[in-house]
């Protein structure tokens, strides 16, 4: 395990953790090694997608849905992180079900392997991740240190050199495992059908998770899990000394045209379908090279 430094081209450092060759956030090298033997249940619900793809989203609504309560205690998604949290005990004394979340790869995670658990994947345009992911880089300088621009930062981002690797890779990586593991209980949704048409989204859920509620619960479940409210109630958490959420910035789709410049657009359609050719996950991208100009 070693630590590692991601230089973009400006000469700023992403100061990451390499483990078994993949890169991950400096925590806790300890939880990094329980991967390999963390013990699922049948009976879990895993919510696994790429940094900055809606987690924290999708993580409160299923909470909720298994609860069939959206009156729940304020809790950090962190606790219930897979790689973030060092604790066997602490997981092994949740009761059943746990909502359980992380960003790594199935093949991180052998203990998934002959296990009925539910497992939702979720997708968002990797152009909006990257805007994101920077402000995100940007603001957690207790783990990242980092304090470059957007323009060289988009070098990191499209090279795969931050943690948990390149997003592509992860949305591709996954979508392969789906077709090789049918047995595997897998939902699929994306950050952007979950704006457009949460009570839809989210009615799916409920059935993929085995409820099923009324219209006015799920409502309540929009409105409890709308961005907004859940800034109000837990940005908080995550907050820089100066007092802005990290994990709550705009959570809104499409913002990356006011970051990418012209080239920027190509090179991310050019990476889209290098990367993506044939896939059909439910990744929404347009291929457009509309942006701000430079």
């Amino acid at each position: 395990m070693t630590t590692v430094h991601m230089t973009d081209p400006g000469g700023s450092s992403l100061t990451l953790l390499q483990f078994k060759g993949f890169n991950f956030p400096t925590f806790d090298p300890v939880a990094l090694e329980n991967l390999e033997t963390f013990e699922f249940r049948d009976d879990d619900v895993l919510i696994s997608a790429f940094p900055k793809a809606g987690t924290h989203w999708l993580w409160e609504i299923a909470r909720m849905l298994v609860a069939g309560n959206a009156e729940l205690p304020v809790l950090e998604k962190d606790d219930f992180m897979i790689e973030f949290n060092p604790s066997k005990e602490y997981f092994n004394s949740m009761p059943s079900p746990r909502i359980l979340n992380t960003h790594v790869l199935y093949r991180h995670l052998p203990g998934l392997h002959n296990r009925k658990c539910k497992i939702i994947y979720v997708t968002r345009d990797p152009r909006d991740v990257a805007v994101s992911f920077y402000n995100h880089h940007r603001k957690l300088t207790s783990y990242y240190h980092y304090d470059g621009t957007w323009d060289n930062y988009f070098e990191l981002f499209i090279n795969g050199n931050v943690d948990y690797g390149c997003c592509l890779d992860h949305m591709r990586d996954w979508e392969d495992v789906i077709a090789a593991h049918p047995e595997l209980n897998i939902l699929v949704t994306s950050y952007e059908d979950l704006q457009e048409n949460p009570v839809k989204e989210i009615t799916r859920l409920a059935e993929f998770l085995g409820k099923s509620y009324e219209p006015s619960f799920i409502e309540t479940v929009r409105a409890k899990c709308s961005f907004d409210s859940m800034r109000d109630r837990k940005g908080n958490m995550d907050a820089t000394s100066y007092g802005e959420a990290i994990m709550y910035r705009k959570g809104k789709s499409g913002d990356w045209r006011n970051w990418f410049n012209d080239d920027q657009a190509k090179r991310m359609d050019e990476k889209f379908r290098e990367k993506m050719d044939g896939s059909q996950l439910n990744v929404r991208y347009s291929f457009t090279t509309q942006s701000r100009s430079e």
